[in-house]
């Protein structure tokens, strides 16, 4: 490929005229966080590179840990860089010097210089050069978060401005100075903190008056709407650790109003911080508040937080009486089944047996447990809200994390695995690779107050001894060692003493290290939910703490797979969505999931061999799900709401949620007739898994109104931001009286009518109508719309418009998307399908061909960029030919809508498709090509230009090699 000839091309491009064809990655480019981020852009730009120098005013820490993997990687291939930064305004934090010499692939030098503000980054590519120069500093707002703006350029070496910004960074290397751990040290001694942001005043800032945040009013609503309309006499709330629950409680209180609450918890450490929380949202007098522990016995008070073991004895209980409260609170609800030895019942049960007040909350973090208790039973099925750790990091209550997939010590072809003994898990040269990785990592020395969790007892013992030995101050403690030494030891990591603390699974739950600022995985993921459990010890806010760093050490573990499923909300089944997330991780905020290279590939295979629709994985979400709401089967919607796993993939597997539950139920007290079961099977293939909800939402209403015309409709839905016009209306109507389906989908459906539409006016058929009086029937139609609908209330976005943008579709929701009269016969639409009044071409693209497709072709189609790929004609065609000489007639965007994957092997990448946007012919000409029988065959190929330039990470996953 000629390089002078494509950067003329990107040249006329981005300022002469953007109908120019040319690749993408030659044309200038504006780079900002609102349409991908600034750190996909560099990443992409140093995967590439040969050689590369970054010069800029400002780096932290949380930056600099964002492009550590990447930079780890390329340095296996030889790639070095320069990094040039600066003591202005000394903003660069002593720490973050010592960060940059632990990275062996990056030459640095500072520039002690007031007014250096420099942001630029340079990338020598050997065939072109590029360079981004702007407004991102190297921190990790710069580079997920803040609005900034920077312009991409490419060139020749011999281009004027590239060899400008060349000579500039020639220049500023030659006045800096070579960083040193003596310059880091002078600079220590001199340099005062100055580093007080805006986000960390803000932060400490005190407020004049605390109120709910945005995830604790919705749960307030929750937790009022559980005893106002349901009357219901306890609740739980589950929300992860540092997401405010004990403020939750008492803005409830506060709600509430009591004439008395008690609050407990299992240690008396705990009380004085719960007091005073509560103090701060409730107010009044020091008198109304009082503690009942081993200690004091204030019993009288009106708050009264007193710990288990004493407001559980049975004196106290006959001296206080069962109605004495009127609200109580129980803290790390999980652990009302911890008996005491030979004790029947526990503590916390002797209490909510004998108290009655009109409402008891529990409040827990880790609700699924590993012991077999169902908390959700000892609250009466009464889940008021679940804030997710996912959402927590939203929202902004949590800490940013970077969580790093390392890659595990390996030795002559040896990797740690499931079945390591321990003498090679605590070798002396694994030690050295765990501590030269932490260290490269960060943060490192008296800086570090971590938490390492390893699989073996024996092992975590071994570690803290060598991990001292070398100086790095470690303790192991284990269930074995009492409370008191836990605490200590906590306490000692707080102070600086320890440097680490290594268990097993202690520290899961129930305890606060706010401090935490590394936690270090040392064990297989055998599980996704003590992963997240594992991974949150460290998110809670702390004053100046920034992020913090997740070292997982991935080894030849067979759950590998389940690390990338922990980040997916969707709980999907769908390996190909999986895939994408190791390839290609995103989360929001400024948190950051990156995967060393061999790392990742152990991952990838993990999950190629993994059995992900496996029953087993069905049945234990059909019982955890059933141990959240109680004795009754669940619905669709309550997997929709609180499920592990997604309701397309019950769909996929089941047909209906009432074939789920008959397989997992001895006794379904439900029973459907065959005309009943034919129309569930319908609703649940053709509304409740479709990317269109107006079917779903026109039935929800005629349930509640009997009648919608067609005005109605629409006004409403573009008034909730759901894409719907007229022609949809027409499509809809022929999908709910079935005329849309061939004769044997309607056969196979029941041929039941849903809706007429008779003067755009719309009501249930007579027939549906006498079906829905049956309650049970009506339950389950209910269900299958309330579970799209919670999906559209979850995901509001991806309805706004026709298709969005990086989202998956089955050809058959993309057909009835498009409004195509009657279903077609999808072998006769095959690559692409024009519909009657040339309004729409849906082009359907496999980008790998890896089994013989129908005709015989044996080509591939691979992006020449982000923006541009070849489209092959069917066999036999001309650019005279009919469908294909409309398709020319199209100079503009609207008409092509661009649908692909990355293979058409369905087992491994699914039936459905990525949606790219419009595209419009670039280019066409007729071809020969020999198929697969050897024979030559007439064809076109087109070159699309997409509309939309694809995203860095979706373009990197459908074109990387699996």
């Amino acid at each position: 490929m000629d390089a002078d000839y494509e950067i003329n091309q990107g040249v006329n491009f981005g300022f002469i005229d953007n109908s120019t064809q040319s690749l993408s990655r030659y044309q200038p480019a504006l780079i900002t966080n609102q349409n991908g981020t600034v750190l996909d852009t560099l990443e992409d730009e140093l995967r590439n590179a040969k050689s590369f120098t970054i010069a800029v005013a400002f780096v932290t820490s949380g930056g600099l840990l964002d492009l550590k993997s990447i930079l780890a990687d390329i340095a296996t291939h030889g790639v070095r860089g320069k990094l040039i930064t600066s003591t202005y305004l000394g903003f660069n934090n002593p720490d973050v010097f010592d960060d940059l010499l632990q990275i062996p692939n990056l030459d640095v030098k500072v520039l002690d210089q007031d007014g250096f503000h420099t942001k630029a980054y340079y990338f020598n590519h050997d065939t072109y050069e590029s360079a981004l120069i702007g407004s991102s500093n190297l921190t990790q707002n710069a580079l997920k978060k803040n609005f900034e703006w920077n312009l991409r350029i490419t060139s020749t070496e011999r281009g004027d401005v590239i060899r400008n910004v060349k000579n500039e960074l020639d220049n500023l290397w030659q006045q800096a100075a070579p960083l040193t751990p003596s310059w880091i040290e002078d600079y220590r001694q001199n340099w005062q903190p100055n580093y007080s942001t805006y986000r960390n005043k803000k932060q400490i800032k005190p407020a004049d008056k605390i109120v709910p945040n945005e995830m604790q009013k919705p749960a307030l609503e929750a937790l009022k709407h559980l005893r106002d309309v349901e009357h219901a006499k306890k609740g739980l709330v589950v929300a992860a650790t540092g997401t405010g629950k004990t403020y939750l409680a008492a803005f409830d209180v506060q709600q509430f109003n009591p004439k008395r609450l008690l609050f407990v918890v299992h240690r008396e450490q705990i009380l004085r911080k719960a007091m005073s929380s509560f103090k701060e949202i409730l107010g009044g007098s020091d008198n109304d508040y009082g503690i009942l522990s081993g200690n004091q016995k204030e019993v009288t008070a009106r708050y009264l937080f007193a710990t288990v073991n004493m407001i559980s004895k049975k004196s106290v209980r006959e001296q206080l009486g069962a109605a004495a409260f009127d609200y109580i609170i129980i803290d790390e609800a999980h652990r009302v089944s911890q008996n005491q030895p030979d004790e029947k019942e526990s503590m916390y049960q002797h209490l909510m047996n004998f108290y009655q007040p009109q409402f008891m909350l529990g409040m827990t973090a880790t609700p699924e447990r590993t012991d077999g208790t169902n908390v959700y039973k000892y609250f009466d099925y009464h889940l008021a809200y679940e804030i997710s750790l996912l959402d927590s990091l939203d929202n902004d209550l949590l800490v940013p994390f970077h969580y790093i997939g390392v890659t595990d010590y390996e030795k002559n072809g040896e990797v740690i695995d499931d079945k390591t003994s321990l003498k090679y898990l605590v070798s002396d040269e694994r030690v050295n690779y765990i501590i030269d990785k932490t260290n490269y990592y960060g943060p490192r020395g008296n800086n570090v107050h971590g938490l390492i969790f390893v699989s073996r007892v024996a092992e975590g013992r071994e570690l803290a001894v060598k991990l001292t030995a070398k100086g790095i101050n470690a303790q192991f403690v284990s269930a074995e060692d009492t409370v008191e030494a836990r605490e200590k030891a906590v306490r000692e990591l707080t102070d600086g003493k320890l440097q680490y603390i290594i268990t097993v699974d202690i520290f899961n739950e129930g305890v606060d290290i706010p401090i935490l600022n590394q936690i270090v995985m040392m064990r297989p993921t055998k599980s996704s939910i003590i992963f997240l459990q594992q991974l949150g010890r460290g998110l809670r806010k702390f004053v100046h703490k920034e992020f913090v760093t997740i070292l997982d050490f991935i080894g030849n573990y067979d759950e590998n797979y389940m690390i990338p499923m922990a980040f997916d909300r969707s709980h999907t089944s769908n390996k190909e969505k999986i895939l994408k997330q190791i390839v290609s991780p995103s989360i929001s905020g400024v948190s950051t999931i990156h995967f060393e290279e061999v790392a990742r590939n152990r991952i990838l295979a993990a999950v190629s061999k993994a059995r992900l629709n496996d029953m087993n994985r069905f049945k234990a979400a059909y019982q955890s799900l059933k141990d959240k709401i109680g004795l009754r089967s669940p619905m669709l919607l309550d997997f929709a709401k609180l499920g592990s796993v997604d309701v397309p993939d019950i769909i996929d597997k089941f047909k209906t949620v009432y074939d789920m539950q008959n397989k997992f139920e001895d006794n379904l007290s439900d029973s459907l007739t065959k005309e009943q079961y034919s129309f569930l099977k319908f609703i649940s293939a053709e509304i409740t898994v479709s990317k269109r909800p107006v079917e779903a939402w026109i039935l929800k209403q005629l349930l509640l109104r009997h009648t919608l015309t067609d005005e109605e409709i629409l006004s409403e839905l573009q008034s909730q931001n759901i894409f719907c016009d007229s022609e949809t209306l027409v499509n809809v109507a022929s999908v709910l009286d079935f005329s849309y389906f061939s004769k044997v989908k309607q056969k196979k459906y029941g041929q039941v009518v849903l809706t007429d539409r008779i003067d755009d006016k719309w009501k249930f058929t007579s027939e549906l109508q006498q079906m829905l009086q049956l309650q049970m029937f009506r339950k389950y139609f209910e269900d299958a719309l309330d579970a799209k609908l919670w999906d559209v209330h979850q995901n509001p976005a991806i309805y706004r418009n026709r298709f969005t943008i990086g989202e998956k579709y089955f050809r058959p929701d993309i057909i009835k998307m498009l409004n195509w009269k009657n279903e077609p016969n999808y072998i006769n639409i095959g690559g692409y399908g024009l519909r009657d009044d040339g309004r729409f071409l849906p082009v359907f693209i496999s980008l790998k061909k890896t089994v013989k497709v129908q005709n015989k072709m044996v080509y591939e189609n691979t992006f020449s960029d982000r923006s541009t790929l070849p489209l092959f004609s069917k066999s036999g065609r001309s650019m005279s030919s009919t469908v294909e000489s409309e398709i020319l007639k199209h100079k503009g965007f609207g008409m092509i809508q661009l649908f692909v994957r990355k293979s058409n092997n369905d087992r491994v990448d699914g039936k459905d498709f990525y949606y790219l946007g419009s595209a419009r012919i670039l280019t066409a000409k007729d071809i020969v090509e020999k198929n697969s029988d050897g024979k030559p065959t007439k064809l076109v190929e087109f070159t699309l230009r997409l509309e939309h330039e694809l995203d860095l990470g979706l373009y990197h996953f459908l074109t990387e090699e699996s």
